[in-house]
Protein backbone atom coordinates (compact mmCIF):
# COMPACT_ATOMS: atom_id res chain seq x y z
CA UNK A 1 0.00 0.00 0.00
CA UNK A 2 1.37 3.40 -0.99
CA UNK A 3 2.14 5.76 1.90
CA UNK A 4 0.16 8.99 1.34
CA UNK A 5 2.61 11.68 2.35
CA UNK A 6 0.29 14.48 1.23
CA UNK A 7 -2.12 13.66 4.06
CA UNK A 8 0.39 14.87 6.67
CA UNK A 9 1.99 17.70 4.70
CA UNK A 10 0.20 19.42 1.84
CA UNK A 11 3.06 21.86 1.33
CA UNK A 12 5.90 19.47 0.50
CA UNK A 13 6.26 18.88 -3.24
CA UNK A 14 9.70 17.26 -3.72
CA UNK A 15 10.43 13.70 -2.60
CA UNK A 16 12.27 10.44 -3.27
CA UNK A 17 10.66 7.00 -3.18
CA UNK A 18 11.37 3.44 -4.20
CA UNK A 19 9.68 2.05 -7.31
CA UNK A 20 7.58 -1.03 -6.45
CA UNK A 21 5.85 -1.66 -9.79
CA UNK A 22 6.02 -0.52 -13.41
CA UNK A 23 3.42 -1.30 -16.05
CA UNK A 24 3.76 -0.12 -19.67
CA UNK A 25 0.62 1.66 -20.93
CA UNK A 26 -0.18 3.49 -24.13
CA UNK A 27 1.86 6.68 -24.21
CA UNK A 28 4.04 5.83 -21.20
CA UNK A 29 3.87 3.74 -18.03
CA UNK A 30 2.07 3.36 -14.71
CA UNK A 31 4.49 3.65 -11.81
CA UNK A 32 3.80 2.62 -8.20
CA UNK A 33 6.00 3.96 -5.38
CA UNK A 34 6.46 3.11 -1.72
CA UNK A 35 5.26 6.64 -0.85
CA UNK A 36 4.11 9.73 -2.70
CA UNK A 37 3.18 13.38 -2.37
CA UNK A 38 1.05 13.14 -5.52
CA UNK A 39 -2.64 13.39 -4.68
CA UNK A 40 -4.72 10.97 -6.83
CA UNK A 41 -8.11 11.69 -8.35
CA UNK A 42 -10.36 11.32 -5.34
CA UNK A 43 -13.05 13.15 -3.37
CA UNK A 44 -14.40 14.83 -6.51
CA UNK A 45 -11.05 16.51 -7.22
CA UNK A 46 -8.70 16.06 -10.17
CA UNK A 47 -5.21 14.66 -9.44
CA UNK A 48 -1.96 16.52 -8.95
CA UNK A 49 0.41 17.22 -11.80
CA UNK A 50 4.19 17.25 -11.86
CA UNK A 51 7.13 15.02 -12.81
CA UNK A 52 8.78 11.71 -11.89
CA UNK A 53 12.44 11.45 -12.89
CA UNK A 54 11.79 14.41 -15.17
CA UNK A 55 8.93 12.70 -17.02
CA UNK A 56 5.50 14.37 -16.90
CA UNK A 57 2.94 12.84 -14.55
CA UNK A 58 -0.27 13.06 -16.58
CA UNK A 59 -2.62 11.15 -14.26
CA UNK A 60 -2.71 9.76 -10.73
CA UNK A 61 -5.25 7.13 -9.64
CA UNK A 62 -5.79 5.09 -6.48
CA UNK A 63 -6.82 1.44 -6.72
CA UNK A 64 -6.86 -1.03 -3.85
CA UNK A 65 -4.78 1.26 -1.66
CA UNK A 66 -2.01 1.60 -4.26
CA UNK A 67 -1.42 4.92 -6.02
CA UNK A 68 -0.64 4.64 -9.73
CA UNK A 69 1.27 7.48 -11.38
CA UNK A 70 0.77 7.56 -15.15
CA UNK A 71 4.03 8.88 -16.57
CA UNK A 72 4.01 10.21 -20.12
CA UNK A 73 6.71 9.56 -22.70
CA UNK A 74 8.83 12.40 -24.03
CA UNK A 75 8.55 13.00 -27.78
CA UNK A 76 6.57 9.75 -28.14
CA UNK A 77 9.50 7.59 -26.99
CA UNK A 78 7.64 5.06 -24.79
CA UNK A 79 10.71 2.85 -24.38
CA UNK A 80 12.52 5.66 -22.56
CA UNK A 81 9.89 5.60 -19.80
CA UNK A 82 10.38 1.90 -19.05
CA UNK A 83 14.13 2.41 -19.00
CA UNK A 84 13.79 5.30 -16.51
CA UNK A 85 11.74 3.30 -13.99
CA UNK A 86 12.80 -0.12 -12.70
CA UNK A 87 11.51 -1.94 -9.63
CA UNK A 88 13.84 -1.30 -6.69
CA UNK A 89 15.24 1.94 -8.11
CA UNK A 90 14.68 5.34 -6.51
CA UNK A 91 12.44 7.82 -8.28
CA UNK A 92 12.55 11.58 -7.80
CA UNK A 93 9.14 13.23 -7.66
CA UNK A 94 8.19 16.88 -8.08
CA UNK A 95 4.58 18.02 -7.62
CA UNK A 96 3.41 21.11 -9.53
CA UNK A 97 3.07 23.45 -6.55
CA UNK A 98 1.06 26.20 -8.24
CA UNK A 99 -1.55 23.70 -9.45
CA UNK A 100 -1.63 21.97 -6.05
CA UNK A 101 -2.00 25.22 -4.08
CA UNK A 102 -4.80 26.51 -6.28
CA UNK A 103 -6.69 23.26 -5.69
CA UNK A 104 -6.03 23.56 -1.94
CA UNK A 105 -7.50 27.06 -1.95
CA UNK A 106 -10.52 25.89 -3.92
CA UNK A 107 -11.23 22.84 -1.75
CA UNK A 108 -10.78 24.59 1.59
CA UNK A 109 -13.15 27.34 0.40
CA UNK A 110 -15.75 24.70 -0.47
CA UNK A 111 -15.55 23.30 3.06
CA UNK A 112 -16.26 26.73 4.56
CA UNK A 113 -19.24 27.39 2.29
CA UNK A 114 -20.69 23.88 2.64
CA UNK A 115 -20.29 24.04 6.41
CA UNK A 116 -22.22 27.30 6.49
CA UNK A 117 -24.96 25.89 4.24
CA UNK A 118 -25.34 22.95 6.64
CA UNK A 119 -25.28 25.17 9.74
CA UNK A 120 -27.81 27.74 8.51
CA UNK A 121 -30.13 25.61 6.37
CA UNK A 122 -29.44 21.97 7.23
CA UNK A 123 -28.70 21.09 3.60
CA UNK A 124 -26.07 18.48 2.80
CA UNK A 125 -23.35 18.81 0.20
CA UNK A 126 -24.33 15.88 -2.05
CA UNK A 127 -21.96 16.53 -4.96
CA UNK A 128 -18.62 18.18 -5.61
CA UNK A 129 -16.44 18.48 -8.69
CA UNK A 130 -13.12 20.28 -9.00
CA UNK A 131 -11.08 20.18 -12.20
CA UNK A 132 -8.90 22.64 -14.07
CA UNK A 133 -11.88 23.99 -16.02
CA UNK A 134 -14.78 23.87 -13.58
CA UNK A 135 -15.76 23.75 -9.92
CA UNK A 136 -19.25 22.92 -8.70
CA UNK A 137 -20.97 22.30 -5.36
CA UNK A 138 -24.35 20.52 -5.15
CA UNK A 139 -26.81 20.78 -2.24
CA UNK A 140 -30.01 18.86 -1.54
CA UNK A 141 -32.06 22.00 -0.93
CA UNK A 142 -32.91 25.17 -2.81
CA UNK A 143 -30.98 28.36 -2.08
CA UNK A 144 -32.13 31.81 -3.19
CA UNK A 145 -29.89 34.47 -4.70
CA UNK A 146 -30.11 36.48 -1.48
CA UNK A 147 -29.19 33.49 0.68
CA UNK A 148 -26.22 32.64 -1.54
CA UNK A 149 -24.94 36.21 -1.34
CA UNK A 150 -25.20 36.15 2.48
CA UNK A 151 -23.33 32.83 2.60
CA UNK A 152 -20.71 34.20 0.21
CA UNK A 153 -20.15 37.25 2.43
CA UNK A 154 -19.84 35.10 5.55
CA UNK A 155 -17.41 32.76 3.77
CA UNK A 156 -15.14 35.70 2.91
CA UNK A 157 -15.38 37.00 6.48
CA UNK A 158 -14.19 33.63 7.78
CA UNK A 159 -11.36 33.67 5.24
CA UNK A 160 -10.18 37.06 6.52
CA UNK A 161 -10.39 35.93 10.16
CA UNK A 162 -7.71 33.29 9.55
CA UNK A 163 -9.21 30.18 11.12
CA UNK A 164 -6.79 27.27 11.56
CA UNK A 165 -7.31 24.19 9.33
CA UNK A 166 -6.11 20.78 10.52
CA UNK A 167 -6.51 17.14 9.48
CA UNK A 168 -6.35 13.98 11.60
CA UNK A 169 -7.54 10.38 11.97
CA UNK A 170 -9.54 10.09 15.23
CA UNK A 171 -9.99 6.72 16.91
CA UNK A 172 -13.11 4.70 16.11
CA UNK A 173 -14.44 5.46 19.60
CA UNK A 174 -13.91 9.21 19.29
CA UNK A 175 -15.31 9.25 15.77
CA UNK A 176 -18.68 8.04 17.06
CA UNK A 177 -18.95 11.15 19.24
CA UNK A 178 -18.04 13.72 16.59
CA UNK A 179 -20.68 15.63 14.56
CA UNK A 180 -18.82 15.60 11.26
CA UNK A 181 -20.19 16.04 7.73
CA UNK A 182 -19.86 13.23 5.18
CA UNK A 183 -21.44 12.56 1.78
CA UNK A 184 -21.66 8.80 2.45
CA UNK A 185 -21.38 6.15 5.15
CA UNK A 186 -17.70 5.45 5.82
CA UNK A 187 -15.96 2.32 7.09
CA UNK A 188 -12.43 1.99 8.43
CA UNK A 189 -10.21 4.93 9.40
CA UNK A 190 -11.76 8.32 8.62
CA UNK A 191 -9.67 11.44 7.97
CA UNK A 192 -11.37 14.54 9.34
CA UNK A 193 -10.57 18.06 8.21
CA UNK A 194 -11.45 20.71 10.77
CA UNK A 195 -11.81 24.42 10.12
CA UNK A 196 -11.59 25.78 13.65
CA UNK A 197 -14.97 26.99 14.86
CA UNK A 198 -16.55 26.57 11.43
CA UNK A 199 -16.70 23.02 10.07
CA UNK A 200 -15.73 19.39 10.59
CA UNK A 201 -15.86 17.15 7.53
CA UNK A 202 -14.56 13.77 6.34
CA UNK A 203 -12.07 14.49 3.54
CA UNK A 204 -9.05 12.87 1.87
CA UNK A 205 -7.82 16.02 0.07
CA UNK A 206 -4.89 18.41 0.76
CA UNK A 207 -5.93 21.71 2.38
CA UNK A 208 -4.36 25.05 3.28
CA UNK A 209 -3.27 25.61 6.90
CA UNK A 210 -5.34 28.73 7.46
CA UNK A 211 -8.45 30.20 5.88
CA UNK A 212 -6.47 33.40 5.29
CA UNK A 213 -4.46 31.57 2.60
CA UNK A 214 -7.61 31.23 0.47
CA UNK A 215 -7.73 34.97 -0.17
CA UNK A 216 -11.07 35.26 -1.96
CA UNK A 217 -14.24 33.26 -2.56
CA UNK A 218 -16.87 34.05 -5.21
CA UNK A 219 -19.95 32.22 -6.47
CA UNK A 220 -19.95 32.69 -10.25
CA UNK A 221 -23.42 31.30 -10.97
CA UNK A 222 -26.05 28.90 -9.64
CA UNK A 223 -28.96 26.85 -10.95
CA UNK A 224 -31.67 24.48 -9.80
CA UNK A 225 -30.36 20.91 -9.97
CA UNK A 226 -32.06 17.61 -9.10
CA UNK A 227 -34.43 19.29 -6.65
CA UNK A 228 -31.62 21.23 -5.01
CA UNK A 229 -29.01 23.79 -5.99
CA UNK A 230 -25.77 23.61 -7.98
CA UNK A 231 -23.26 26.43 -7.56
CA UNK A 232 -20.27 27.27 -9.74
CA UNK A 233 -17.54 29.02 -7.78
CA UNK A 234 -13.93 30.18 -7.74
CA UNK A 235 -11.45 30.90 -4.96
CA UNK A 236 -7.91 32.12 -4.43
CA UNK A 237 -5.64 32.57 -7.43
CA UNK A 238 -8.19 30.97 -9.75
CA UNK A 239 -10.66 33.67 -8.76
CA UNK A 240 -7.98 36.31 -9.33
CA UNK A 241 -7.28 35.00 -12.85
CA UNK A 242 -11.00 34.95 -13.63
CA UNK A 243 -11.56 38.54 -12.52
CA UNK A 244 -8.50 39.71 -14.45
CA UNK A 245 -10.06 38.24 -17.58
CA UNK A 246 -13.43 39.80 -16.74
CA UNK A 247 -11.90 43.23 -16.18
CA UNK A 248 -9.89 42.97 -19.39
CA UNK A 249 -13.09 42.16 -21.28
CA UNK A 250 -14.91 45.03 -19.58
CA UNK A 251 -12.06 47.38 -20.48
CA UNK A 252 -12.18 46.33 -24.12
CA UNK A 253 -15.97 46.65 -24.14
CA UNK A 254 -15.65 50.12 -22.63
CA UNK A 255 -13.25 51.18 -25.39
CA UNK A 256 -15.60 49.87 -28.08
CA UNK A 257 -18.57 51.65 -26.51
CA UNK A 258 -16.59 54.77 -25.53
CA UNK A 259 -17.85 54.32 -21.98
CA UNK A 260 -16.44 53.88 -18.48
CA UNK A 261 -16.64 50.35 -17.08
CA UNK A 262 -19.36 51.49 -14.68
CA UNK A 263 -21.36 52.87 -17.62
CA UNK A 264 -21.14 49.81 -19.90
CA UNK A 265 -24.62 48.46 -19.08
CA UNK A 266 -26.41 51.79 -19.80
CA UNK A 267 -24.33 52.12 -22.99
CA UNK A 268 -25.36 48.61 -24.06
CA UNK A 269 -29.01 49.39 -23.34
CA UNK A 270 -28.77 52.47 -25.55
CA UNK A 271 -27.01 50.46 -28.25
CA UNK A 272 -29.67 47.74 -28.09
CA UNK A 273 -32.43 50.36 -28.36
CA UNK A 274 -30.71 51.90 -31.39
CA UNK A 275 -30.32 48.45 -32.95
CA UNK A 276 -34.03 47.72 -32.45
CA UNK A 277 -34.94 51.05 -34.06
CA UNK A 278 -32.62 50.40 -37.01
CA UNK A 279 -33.99 46.86 -37.36
CA UNK A 280 -37.53 48.25 -37.41
CA UNK A 281 -36.62 50.82 -40.05
CA UNK A 282 -34.79 48.23 -42.14
CA UNK A 283 -37.71 45.80 -41.95
CA UNK A 284 -40.13 48.57 -42.91
CA UNK A 285 -37.93 49.51 -45.87
CA UNK A 286 -37.61 45.85 -46.94
CA UNK A 287 -41.39 45.45 -46.75
CA UNK A 288 -41.90 48.53 -48.90
CA UNK A 289 -39.35 47.27 -51.43
CA UNK A 290 -41.06 43.87 -51.45
CA UNK A 291 -44.46 45.50 -52.01
CA UNK A 292 -43.05 47.59 -54.86
CA UNK A 293 -41.36 44.57 -56.48
CA UNK A 294 -44.54 42.49 -56.25
CA UNK A 295 -46.66 45.35 -57.64
CA UNK A 296 -44.23 45.76 -60.53
CA UNK A 297 -44.33 42.00 -61.20
CA UNK A 298 -48.13 42.08 -61.02
CA UNK A 299 -48.31 44.95 -63.53
CA UNK A 300 -45.80 43.24 -65.83
CA UNK A 301 -48.07 40.20 -65.86
CA UNK A 302 -50.93 42.45 -67.01
CA UNK A 303 -52.54 42.99 -63.64
CA UNK A 304 -54.55 46.06 -62.70
CA UNK A 305 -53.74 47.84 -59.44
CA UNK A 306 -55.80 46.46 -56.58
CA UNK A 307 -57.24 43.58 -58.59
CA UNK A 308 -56.38 39.89 -58.22
CA UNK A 309 -54.78 38.33 -61.28
CA UNK A 310 -55.60 34.79 -62.36
CA UNK A 311 -52.39 32.74 -62.38
CA UNK A 312 -49.28 31.76 -60.43
CA UNK A 313 -46.49 33.99 -59.07
CA UNK A 314 -42.75 33.49 -58.46
CA UNK A 315 -40.67 36.08 -56.58
CA UNK A 316 -37.06 36.30 -55.34
CA UNK A 317 -36.66 38.90 -52.54
CA UNK A 318 -34.35 39.80 -49.64
CA UNK A 319 -35.34 40.16 -45.99
CA UNK A 320 -36.15 38.19 -42.86
CA UNK A 321 -39.05 35.97 -41.80
CA UNK A 322 -41.38 38.90 -41.08
CA UNK A 323 -40.73 40.31 -44.56
CA UNK A 324 -41.40 36.88 -46.05
CA UNK A 325 -44.78 36.55 -44.33
CA UNK A 326 -45.81 40.06 -45.36
CA UNK A 327 -44.65 39.55 -48.97
CA UNK A 328 -46.50 36.24 -49.21
CA UNK A 329 -49.71 37.89 -47.96
CA UNK A 330 -49.35 40.61 -50.61
CA UNK A 331 -48.75 38.01 -53.34
CA UNK A 332 -51.87 36.08 -52.33
CA UNK A 333 -53.90 39.30 -52.51
CA UNK A 334 -52.79 39.82 -56.13
CA UNK A 335 -52.61 36.24 -57.51
CA UNK A 336 -55.14 33.41 -57.18
CA UNK A 337 -52.79 30.55 -58.12
CA UNK A 338 -49.62 29.13 -56.60
CA UNK A 339 -47.46 31.75 -54.87
CA UNK A 340 -43.77 30.79 -54.69
CA UNK A 341 -41.53 33.10 -52.65
CA UNK A 342 -37.76 32.71 -52.20
CA UNK A 343 -36.09 34.93 -49.56
CA UNK A 344 -32.29 35.18 -49.45
CA UNK A 345 -29.21 35.69 -51.57
CA UNK A 346 -25.93 34.06 -52.70
CA UNK A 347 -27.60 30.71 -53.43
CA UNK A 348 -29.02 30.38 -49.91
CA UNK A 349 -32.78 30.72 -49.70
CA UNK A 350 -35.75 30.17 -47.44
CA UNK A 351 -38.73 29.24 -49.58
CA UNK A 352 -42.50 29.46 -49.12
CA UNK A 353 -45.02 27.76 -51.41
CA UNK A 354 -48.75 28.42 -50.95
CA UNK A 355 -51.94 27.85 -52.93
CA UNK A 356 -55.19 28.47 -51.09
CA UNK A 357 -57.65 25.95 -52.47
CA UNK A 358 -54.91 24.02 -54.29
CA UNK A 359 -51.81 21.93 -53.62
CA UNK A 360 -48.06 22.63 -53.73
CA UNK A 361 -46.81 19.22 -52.56
CA UNK A 362 -45.44 18.23 -55.99
CA UNK A 363 -43.44 21.46 -56.27
CA UNK A 364 -41.93 20.91 -52.82
CA UNK A 365 -41.02 17.32 -53.70
CA UNK A 366 -39.38 18.47 -56.95
CA UNK A 367 -37.20 20.96 -55.03
CA UNK A 368 -36.14 18.17 -52.66
CA UNK A 369 -35.42 15.64 -55.42
CA UNK A 370 -33.62 17.96 -57.85
CA UNK A 371 -31.98 20.53 -55.53
CA UNK A 372 -31.74 18.63 -52.19
CA UNK A 373 -34.01 21.18 -50.55
CA UNK A 374 -35.26 20.69 -47.00
CA UNK A 375 -38.77 21.41 -45.80
CA UNK A 376 -42.32 20.25 -45.38
CA UNK A 377 -45.81 21.35 -44.45
CA UNK A 378 -49.37 20.82 -45.59
CA UNK A 379 -50.72 20.14 -49.10
CA UNK A 380 -51.55 23.83 -49.60
CA UNK A 381 -48.54 25.28 -47.73
CA UNK A 382 -44.89 24.13 -47.82
CA UNK A 383 -41.78 25.92 -46.54
CA UNK A 384 -38.11 25.11 -46.11
CA UNK A 385 -34.58 25.97 -47.21
CA UNK A 386 -32.50 25.29 -50.30
CA UNK A 387 -28.89 25.78 -51.37
CA UNK A 388 -29.14 26.56 -55.09
CA UNK A 389 -28.79 29.39 -57.59
CA UNK A 390 -31.79 31.40 -58.74
CA UNK A 391 -31.22 29.99 -62.22
CA UNK A 392 -31.45 26.38 -61.01
CA UNK A 393 -34.54 27.13 -58.93
CA UNK A 394 -36.28 28.77 -61.88
CA UNK A 395 -35.40 25.76 -64.03
CA UNK A 396 -37.15 23.39 -61.62
CA UNK A 397 -40.20 25.62 -61.14
CA UNK A 398 -40.63 26.26 -64.86
CA UNK A 399 -41.83 22.67 -65.11
CA UNK A 400 -44.85 23.73 -63.07
CA UNK A 401 -45.57 26.87 -65.08
CA UNK A 402 -43.89 29.20 -62.59
CA UNK A 403 -41.80 31.94 -64.22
Amino acid sequence: MTERLYEDNSYEVAFSAEVTAVKPVKGGAEVVLTKTYFFPEEGGQSPDRGTLNGFPVIDVQIRGGEIFHTVGAKDGDEASVSEAFRVGDTAEGQVDWEFRFRNMQMHSAEHIFSGLVHTHFGYANVGFHLSENSATMDYNGELTKEQIEELETETNRIIVEGHRITARYPSAEELKTLPYRSKKELTGPVRLVEIEGVDLCACCVPHVKSTSEIGLFKVISFERYKGGTRLHYLAGFRALSHFRECLASLGEAGQILSAKQTDIVPALRNLAAEARELRFRLTSAERELAEAAIAQYHAKRGGVTGEKLSGDALMFLSGDASVARHALDVMEELFDGTCALFIGQDSTYRYFLEHQGGTVTEIGNALKEQLSARGGGKPFSVSGSVQATEEDIRRVLSGFGLH
